[in-house]
């Protein structure tokens, strides 16, 4: 059975996920009079943006550093508006990340020009090759973002123009970061050193996007990495209480099965109540003259319109590769990390065994027993995710759903046990004194990601962001279906919670063209 419902309002948009992009898209047009209804699966707002409560202890699930501060040009009026600025506080990393490789280590400070003089320091050979590669990355970070500020005439004039005056910015369009590394550095080390964090990205580089990393890598090396105080399910719960103090509504628990299209394009969405086996099985029907997609586009595309519509763009969605997913091992301590042996906010563990970078692809995909992995330790900054006589701390890798599918459930336990288990031995290896001091460990895997993200693999990166399916490449604003939009990790810029906001912005700025709005009272109702 399925019923009609107006709900009690009337909505100028439907917003499919409560995801950041999602969000930020509703809050964008929200402020502009649109009334927007947010629909989103799972119990809260935030998506891959969410902490959750365990006993005393609040779980961070996605964010491990952003290079935003709260002080970001191009979100300024955004977080003033939703009051983001006055009550979001972006906690500084005390250092951008430590690795430690196969017989060597480093720390990669917030301070660039102290990293730069010790990079020279431990490899003299490569002084003059250190300069030009961050006078490239930066060079090539600001003629794209430069093109990208453009407006008008400008703008095209720039784009045309492109390929004489920013020369490098289109080469890096196809280009890859482990290809640019080989042709400037002789030194794996160093390489292995600049790729340390390539988890905040995909786990190849010579697949991962140089334009993509470039823009990324230089947001951290000017801004140091941060950490939004309380859980990122801060920023989630500010832009959704924004929405709603604007006449919309964030409603939790609504799975979405169907956007309902017309002659016209998209006209609303069917959805069901409850979350897991406890949804409902009556359907129910909310109507809007504009849907946006915070979902992944292949499901949108897959799963949730007709068969008979939107085939081409179909097609070439299938083309395009998806990202790895995450396993997270959460580990909740009766006592600070810091004062259990561990120094660093951030650590790199590549120390498994001697690699080139041209083998790192390899390693990702290693045995459990030897895949590189992050640690984060939230202890090491005011973090509030646990009283100050507790610890917190996350190791995370790359992970692959084809690793955990096809197993029946007390296989998949006991595997997700056994790769517990090895995962802390390797750490108490390098932290002894951590023994006796775990009060409590949960894993998620790529099979988790799959059931809580409802992405393709399980994937929290969306379509890879591989030279030929990064930034421009990647799908924009508007679907081929009328009325219909997306907002997501999966559209251009890309992942992490920066490129997630900004993909809501781009879509906001999309639906306010296409609408033709002028003024915030025009839509009001």
């Amino acid at each position: 059975m399925v019923k009609d419902k107006m709900m009690e309002q009337h909505y100028n948009g439907i917003v499919i996920g409560a995801g950041l992009g999602g969000l930020t898209a509703a809050a964008e047009l929200a402020g502009k009079g649109l009334r927007m209804l947010v629909l989103d699966q799972h119990t809260a707002p935030g998506g891959a943006a969410t902490s959750f409560k365990r006993g005393d202890f609040i779980y961070e699930a996605g964010l491990h550093m952003t290079a935003s501060n709260g002080k970001d040009r191009d979100f300024h009026h955004f977080f003033e508006t939703t009051g983001i600025k006055e009550r979001i506080h972006f906690v500084p990393a005390p250092e951008f990340y430590h690795i430690y490789g196969p017989g060597f280590s480093f720390v990669f400070g917030n301070d660039l020009a102290d990293s730069i003089q010790r990079l020279k320091t431990m490899f003299p050979a490569e002084r003059a090759a250190i300069d030009k590669y961050f006078r490239r990355i930066f060079s090539i970070s600001d003629c794209a973002l430069k093109i990208n500020q453009s407006r008008g005439i400008r703008r095209f004039g720039q784009v045309i123009s492109s390929p004489f005056i920013f020369t490098q910015t289109l080469i890096s369009m196809f280009g890859n970061i482990g290809n640019f590394l080989d042709h400037t550095f002789k030194d794996e080390r160093l390489k292995i050193i600049l790729l340390a964090n390539i988890g905040y990205y995909d786990d190849d580089p010579y697949d991962l996007s140089l334009l993509f990393f470039a823009i990324a890598q230089s947001g951290y090396y000017r801004n140091g990495g941060h950490y939004i105080q309380g859980g990122s399910r801060q920023l989630a719960d500010t832009m959704a209480e924004y929405i709603i103090r604007k006449g919309g509504a964030v409603l939790t628990g609504r799975q979405v099965t169907k956007i309902l299209t017309d002659k016209n394009g998209a006209c609303g969405v069917e959805f069901v109540k409850g979350t897991g086996p406890d949804k409902g099985p009556e359907k129910e029907r909310v109507f809007a003259p504009l849907v946006i997609a915070n979902a992944a586009i292949p499901r949108v595309l897959n799963a949730l319109l007709d068969t008979s519509v939107a085939r081409q763009e179909r097609k070439k969605i299938r083309k395009l590769e998806v990202g790895p997913s995450i396993l997270s091992l959460y580990i909740a301590l009766d006592k600070p990390l810091k004062e259990l042996g561990n120094a660093f906010y951030s650590s790199c563990f590549y120390d498994s065994r001697p690699f080139t970078i041209r083998e790192m692809a390899e390693l990702h995909h290693a045995d459990f027993e030897w895949r590189p992995f992050i640690l984060c330790d939230y202890s090491q900054i005011d973090s509030r995710l646990c009283s100050p006589n507790n610890g917190f701390a996350v190791l995370s890798m790359f992970d692959y759903y084809k690793d955990w599918s096809g197993l029946p459930e007390i296989f998949y336990r006991r595997k997700k046990e056994a790769v517990k288990t090895t995962l802390m031995e390797r750490l108490y290896r390098h932290f002894p004194q951590l023994h006796g001091h775990v009060l409590r460990t949960e894993v998620a895997t790529a099979k988790t990601m799959e059931r809580y993200l409802q992405t393709p693999e399980g994937t929290a990166y969306g379509f890879s962001q591989k030279a030929r399916q990064a930034l421009l490449f990647r799908p924009g604003p508007r679907s081929s279906v009328k009325n219909l939009y997306y907002a997501s990790a999966w559209t251009m810029p890309g992942g992490g919670f920066g490129g997630a906001m900004s993909s809501g912005k781009i879509c906001a700025d999309a639906v306010i063209k296409d609408l033709g709005i002028t003024n915030p009272e025009q839509y009001a109702v």
